[in-house]
């Protein structure tokens, strides 16, 4: 097998999979994977592979989505009663306990179909972006 070939058969593509990994991040580590999956999406995008584009494409709209629902935390409880109350402390266990398990599960299904490169659409993102379920790289083996 020539070194052309070699490298087509057994070359992968983990764009993909970093961006799940990255989606997975910014849940607990809010707004700094957020800014790293941009970056990603503008250096890797369009030499990515179609899988991993999907998977690029909805792990920066889930980002965006816990981010805001975090943002829009977070600033409700400064403008009505502080972070200091029973309010803001309710709030942060609904986004700990409710939110980050909900999307912590979709970003590890999404993180293992991206590892081998098949494709994983999310319940709702997924199917707003247009993204169909059976875009799968053939491999050899």
């Amino acid at each position: 097998m020539d070194d052309q070939k070699y490298k087509e058969k057994f070359t992968h593509d983990y764009t993909g999979a970093v961006a799940m990994a990255f989606f997975m991040a910014n849940l607990l580590f809010i707004g700094i994977f957020y800014l790293i999956l941009w970056a990603l999406y503008f250096l890797t995008y369009k030499n990515a592979s179609q899988v991993s584009q999907n998977h690029i494409k909805q792990a920066l709209w889930g980002s965006t989505v816990t981010t805001t629902i975090a943002l829009t935390l977070a600033v409700s409880a400064f403008l009505t009663t502080g972070f200091a109350s029973v309010q803001a402390l309710l709030m942060a266990e609904i986004y700990l306990m409710v939110i980050v398990p909900l999307f912590m599960l979709l970003g590890v299904l999404g993180f293992s179909k991206a590892i081998n490169e098949r494709n994983f659409r999310f319940p709702i993102i997924g199917k707003l972006l247009g993204i169909e379920k059976g875009i799968e790289k053939s491999i050899e083996k």
